[in-house]
């Protein structure tokens, strides 16, 4: 009995000691955690916004391109760029009067910035995939006029992302500037702004120079471009829409010159085909994106740009609140717009020349 009671005495104490020591085990480890480096979430919370900006400013090397790449001013970059830094808690860039570098702590940042933004993406698609509305198919409207070099390469990569999602496309008339987004027979169209349509949304892809199309035999047509001075007296034609902001445009009234300083209003065309016999015919001349000499070739028209107008804007549109699926088709085609740049810049800065692509 005297053997058992000893054991049980030293079993009491270890237990008792247990007690004892088990608040300084928990002081220890709250010590040792306050002691030890770790990553403080609130200072590395940063928005995908400011990653983004990031990445296009080390792929640009110059503030004013990536801001002109991004729609966002110069000042925002750069005000967005501090903030990221100041995030991060080290220089990520070399900023001179004339050049941009990364620092070497910004080319690691950027390696692991883009496999970070990569697998964002990836997962993202995969999480679309399963709403009910990557299940329906995604209706895109377009014109002829809207049918550019561009447009292939965003739905190539739209199909290869979201193979399972059904395209179905529709080709408008000028009766529909909107493409049918007015009517809701589309979802997100290819568009030329201004256009009268309630709650629309637009991402703009790029401007393409007005043009005038004339005969070949026109007087117009030996000059390399055009002023509006220079078509005071034309006949132009019209659409027949009942869009007034789009006819305006169309038809040089959104110059905010006095009529008798502006080519005549002559006849009302509704189709591109229409458009091209009267002007072939020598009954008009019409205004039109300069892109028409690649689209719309005919050998007896030229298309010469018109030198002191607003160009046309090309916009991808859409009405309403963004749904899973409009939002995918719309950050597929930001990216290889971004991607296609020089492509963009021979369409902006294209003279009527089919040469030139």
């Amino acid at each position: 009995m005297g053997d058992t009671g000893a054991r049980d005495d030293h079993i009491g104490m270890s237990a008792a000691g247990g007690r004892e020591l088990a608040p300084a085990r928990s002081v220890l480890r709250h010590a040792l955690w306050n002691a030890c480096p770790r990553p403080s979430f609130d200072d590395v919370d940063v928005h995908t916004r400011r990653l983004w900006h990031f990445v296009t400013l080390a792929d640009e090397l110059h503030f004013t391109s990536a801001a002109e790449m991004l729609h966002i001013s110069q000042q925002g970059l750069s005000r967005s760029i501090a903030e990221l830094e100041a995030q991060v808690g080290v220089p990520l860039l070399v900023r001179t009067t004339r050049s941009v570098a990364l620092t070497e702590a910004g080319e690691l940042f950027l390696s692991r910035v883009r496999t970070a933004l990569s697998a964002l993406d990836e997962g993202t698609r995969a999480a679309r995939a399963t709403c009910d509305s990557f299940q329906n198919p995604l209706r895109i409207g377009f014109s002829v006029s809207s049918l550019l070099e561009l447009n292939a390469p965003i739905l190539s990569a739209f199909r290869a992302r979201y193979p399972t999602v059904a395209i179905e496309q529709e080709s408008f008339q000028y009766g529909d500037p909107s493409c049918g987004l007015y009517s809701n027979a589309t979802d997100i169209a290819f568009v030329r702004t201004p256009i009268e349509c309630p709650d629309l949304h637009v991402e703009r892809m790029f401007v393409e120079p007005r043009a005038v199309g004339v005969h070949q035999d026109h007087p117009l047509a030996t000059a390399r471009s055009v002023t509006l001075d220079a078509l005071v007296g034309e006949e132009i034609l019209a659409p027949r829409t009942h869009d007034s902001a789009w006819s305006r445009f169309w038809t040089l009234r959104d110059t905010g010159l006095e009529e008798r300083s502006l080519p005549h209003v002559g006849p009302i065309v509704g189709s591109i085909e229409a458009e091209l016999e009267k002007v072939t015919s020598g009954e008009a001349i019409t205004v039109t994106p300069i892109s028409m000499s690649r689209f719309a070739p005919r050998p007896s028209i030229v298309y010469r740009p018109i030198a002191d107008v607003a160009g046309s804007e090309m916009v991808l549109a859409w009405r309403g609140p963004r749904t899973p699926l409009i939002e995918a088709f719309r950050a597929t085609a930001v990216e290889v717009q971004a991607r296609e740049r020089a492509l963009v810049s021979r369409i902006e800065a294209a003279t009527g020349n089919p040469e030139e692509f």
